[in-house]
């Protein structure tokens, strides 16, 4: 492959089958894949020393590069919200979360605040956006902000002008997102490029208005034109199979033969594009 964009895997696809990194590694490589991003709930907790510790043992184990990591905000785990909650631990985490990565030598922190919901308080929101934005200030890397529908941050454009006044908060595109809002991934990538905003991807299909699915890569969109435009912006962040929703599918394939359709659905539109 001519394109030197780090296209890899978020660990997730794989916890249908285990969340041990000695069971996920492997079974990533095996598949030709050797970018991941690690999905993380509890920074306190899942980036503990010794957790750091066995994260770096298994990665050099099994010839993998963590190329992300997400600090996932649930409603299950932050019922009364994260970043719209002054009184929650949300940025005490984020700071753990952000040195543990430097720790790692993770370069891209990724954040999803499924936990806000579109009702939440936007003075609180943007308070913790500020404050986020100083930690991230001193960060040796890119922070990103997932959006989503149905959250606080609904659509790529929205976000986009929430985050024009914080300089080192940058936002994830999940191109499966995008498509079940039915946004133009080309413009929306050309339009965060040049506001120097685009900092991580998630790669997934979706049928429209259907923000779960996490379909594989090419079942209903062809995304050549999307590595074309990822190429002409040059674009060079993490791009990471996000495919959850597929992947918990209990009428679907399963996690391996989801992320293989979508690995051969990347490598044979990266030959087309660079024959």
């Amino acid at each position: 492959m001519n394109y030197e964009v780090k296209f890899g895997t978020a660990d997730w696809n794989l916890w249908p089958i285990s969340n041990d990194y000695e069971q996920v590694f492997p079974r990533v490589k095996k598949l030709g894949i050797s970018y991941v991003e690690i999905g993380i709930y509890t920074p306190s907790k899942e980036l503990s020393p010794s957790r750091i510790s066995e994260i770096v043992n298994q990665q050099k184990k099994h010839g993998i590069e963590i190329s992300a990591a997400l600090f996932s905000l649930t409603p299950d785990v932050w019922p009364k919200g994260a970043l719209s909650n002054l009184e929650s631990e949300f940025l005490s985490e984020f700071g753990v979360f952000l040195k543990a990565l430097e720790e790692l030598g993770i370069k891209h922190a990724n954040i999803w605040t499924g936990a806000d919901g579109v009702h939440a308080n936007l003075d609180s929101v943007n308070s913790s956006l500020k404050q986020m934005n100083e930690l991230a200030k001193k960060f040796d890397g890119v922070v990103s902000i997932e959006y989503k529908a149905d959250t606080v941050f609904p659509d790529g454009m929205s976000l986009l002008k929430q985050l024009e006044k914080y300089e080192h908060l940058k936002v994830l595109l999940d191109t499966g997102h995008a498509f079940a809002l039915e946004e133009d991934v080309l413009a929306l990538l050309k339009v965060l490029q040049e506001s120097n905003k685009l900092g991580a991807m998630h790669l997934g299909d979706a049928l429209t208005g259907d923000s779960d699915a996490d379909l594989p890569c090419g079942r209903v969109h062809d995304f050549e034109a999307i590595f074309k435009k990822m190429q002409e912006i040059q674009f060079n962040g993490p791009a990471n199979f996000d495919l959850y929703g597929a992947a918990i599918d209990v009428n679907g394939p399963g996690p391996i033969p989801i992320l293989q359709e979508s690995q051969d659905h990347v490598i044979e539109s990266l030959r087309r594009l660079n024959p």
